[in-house]
C-alpha cells in the first residue's frame, strides 16, 4: 500500500512537471512578472523597495525575482518547485487524514487542474504565499493536540512569510483560527472563549505572525520608505475596490455573506464531521480573500485550490460531508460568473510550445502566440541595450513594464507603468526624476494614446526624435546639451 502510494504521487509530480516545462521557455510577457523582475532587478542595483521603485505586493515576490537575476527561466523555475512541493504536502495530508489509497490523488488531481486552469504557471503571489499556508495547516493538524508556544510561534511565522508576500493570506489565517477555536465549541460559554486566550498556542500563532510583519515595518521605516511600505504593500488592496468595478458596499455584502457561512458552519458542528468544517473555514476565508479586490484575474482563485482540493478528497473518506463541499463548488461558480472572471485558453498554449520545441514554427512565430506587441517589446528592448550602458536609466511613457523587464534597465522614478502615475498621480514626482537623471533614451509606446503635455514640452528642448522602420514606438534621443 505505501509503495503504491509512493508511485501514485510520484506520477502526480511527474505529471505536473511536465504540464509546467512550457513555462519555462515563454517570452517575457506576463505585466506582473515583468514588474517583479524589474523591481528585482532594482533591488540588485542597491535600489529600496517603495522608496525608490513602486509597486503594492509585500516585498518577498520581488526579493524572488531578484535571486532569480531578471531572468523569467529561473523566476518561473522557482514557480515550479513550489508548486511540486505544494502538490506533496497536499498529498501527504490528505493521507494523514484517511487510509483509503482515493483521497490523496484526488486530492491531488484537483491541485493540479485548479492550478493549471488558474494561471499556476505563471510566478504570482499567489503561488508562493500558499506553499506556507498549506505547510502550517499540516503542522496543526499533525499536532492537533499540542498546544505549546512554540508550534504556534512556527504556525505563525509561515503564516507570515505567506502574509509577506501578498496579504490576502491574513483571511486564510482568520479561516485557521476560527476552525481551531470556535467550531470546536460544544456549547457556547464565556468559559470557552476565556480559555482561547489562555492558551499558549493561541498567542504563539498571534505573536508569530505579527512579529515579522512589525519588522519589516521596521526595516523599511528605517531606509525611509514608512509611509510608502505601508501604504503600498499593507494597505492598497481595500484600495482596488475605487480603480476597478466593485465598491465598498460589494466589500461589505461579501463580509455579512463570510459571517453568516462562518455562522452556518458553526451551527452545522455537531451533525458534520470536525475536518469537513475545518477545510470548509479555510475555504470560505479564502475565497473572501481571494475576491477582496473585485478584479477577474485568474490567478487569484489559486489560493482556494489548496482548501478544496482537501474537501473534495474528504468526498472519499467518512470524513465527508456533501453539503459542505457541494455548497463549496457553487460559490466558486457564484464568484466565477459574478464577477466575470477571465479564461485563458490551454490547449492552443500547449500546441505553440510543441510546435516550437519540435522545430515546426520559428521563436518569433512562437512569440506570435502572446501578441505582436511581445515581438516589438524585445526588438525595443534589443535596440536599449545596444544604444544605452547596463546602469544607464530609461523612460517609457506606456504601460510597458516588459521592455524595462527584457533590456533590464531601469525607470529614472519611482513607477514603472503609467497606470501608477495616473493612479498616485505621480507626474511631478517623475518628470522631476527624469530632469534630474536625464536618460539617454525616451520612448513614447505607440499604444500609449493618453498625453502628457509637461513631458511633451520637454522632450522638444531636450531630445530628438529618431525614427527606425522596424520599430512603431516613438524613440527620443537625449541631446548633447
Amino acid at each position: 500500500m505505501k509503495k503504491r502510494l509512493n508511485k501514485t504521487l510520484i506520477f502526480l509530480l511527474v505529471i505536473n512537471l511536465i504540464l509546467y516545462v512550457p513555462s519555462l521557455f515563454e517570452p517575457i510577457s506576463y505585466g506582473d512578472e515583468c514588474i517583479y523582475l524589474t523591481l528585482g532587478n532594482a533591488f540588485r542595483k542597491g535600489l529600496v523597495f517603495y522608496r525608490d521603485i513602486h509597486d503594492n505586493k509585500p516585498p518577498l515576490l520581488y526579493l524572488l525575482a531578484a535571486l532569480a537575476n531578471g531572468k523569467l527561466f529561473y523566476f518561473r523555475l522557482l514557480a515550479i518547485i513550489a508548486n511540486l512541493t505544494h502538490l506533496a504536502l497536499i498529498y501527504l495530508l490528505i493521507k494523514k487524514l484517511t487510509k483509503n489509497k482515493w483521497p490523496p490523488f484526488i486530492g491531488g488531481l484537483i491541485f493540479t487542474v485548479g492550478y493549471l486552469a488558474f494561471e499556476g504557471r505563471i510566478a504570482n503571489g499567489e503561488i508562493f504565499m500558499m506553499l506556507p499556508v498549506t505547510l502550517a495547516v499540516y503542522l496543526l493538524i499533525s499536532n492537533f493536540k499540542n498546544k505549546n508556544l512554540p508550534l504556534g510561534l512556527i504556525i505563525g511565522l509561515l503564516f507570515a512569510i505567506g502574509f509577506l508576500f501578498k496579504i490576502p493570506v491574513a483571511f486564510d489565517l482568520f479561516g485557521i483560527l476560527f476552525a481551531t477555536y470556535i467550531l470546536t465549541f460544544k456549547k457556547i460559554k464565556f468559559q470557552n472563549l476565556a480559555n482561547i486566550f489562555k492558551e499558549k498556542r493561541f498567542w504563539g500563532i498571534i505573536i508569530g505572525f505579527f512579529l515579522p510583519v512589525f519588522i519589516s515595518i521596521l526595516y523599511y521605516s528605517s531606509r525611509g520608505a514608512f509611509i510608502p511600505y505601508v501604504r503600498s504593500a499593507l494597505m492598497q488592496n481595500i484600495g482596488y475596490l475605487s480603480s476597478w468595478q466593485g465598491s465598498e458596499l460589494d466589500l461589505i455584502i461579501r463580509g455579512l455573506i463570510l459571517i453568516l457561512l462562518s455562522l452556518a458552519l458553526f451551527l452545522a458542528r455537531k451533525k458534520c464531521s470536525y475536518y469537513s468544517l475545518f477545510f470548509g473555514s479555510w475555504f470560505i476565508f479564502a475565497l473572501f480573500g481571494a475576491l477582496l479586490s473585485g478584479r477577474p484575474y485568474p490567478h487569484y482563485l489559486i489560493e482556494i485550490i489548496p482548501p478544496l482540493s482537501i474537501l473534495t478528497a474528504l468526498t472519499f473518506t467518512k470524513q465527508r460531508n456533501f453539503f459542505v463541499l457541494l455548497t463549496s463548488y457553487f460559490l466558486i461558480l457564484t464568484a466565477y460568473f459574478y464577477f466575470h472572471f477571465w479564461w485563458y485558453p490551454i490547449l492552443p498554449y500547449y500546441k505553440n510550445f510543441f510546435s516550437y520545441s519540435s522545430g515546426k514554427i520559428s521563436q518569433e512565430q512562437y512569440f506570435s502566440y502572446w501578441g505582436e506587441r511581445t515581438k516589438k517589446n524585445y526588438r525595443l528592448a534589443k535596440f536599449i541595450r545596444g544604444t544605452s550602458l547596463p546602469n544607464d536609466r530609461i523612460f517609457i511613457w506606456g504601460d510597458a513594464c516588459c521592455v524595462y523587464a527584457i533590456s533590464k534597465r531601469l525607470p529614472p522614478g519611482r513607477y514603472t507603468v503609467n497606470y501608477h502615475i495616473f493612479d498616485f498621480n505621480g507626474f511631478k514626482e517623475t518628470l522631476r526624476a527624469i530632469k534630474k537623471v536625464k536618460p539617454p533614451i525616451i520612448v513614447k509606446m505607440k499604444n500609449e494614446t493618453r498625453i502628457w503635455p509637461e513631458l511633451d514640452s520637454f522632450l522638444i528642448k531636450n531630445y530628438y526624435a529618431l525614427f527606425l522602420p522596424d520599430l512603431d514606438d516613438q524613440i527620443y534621443l537625449r541631446l548633447n546639451h
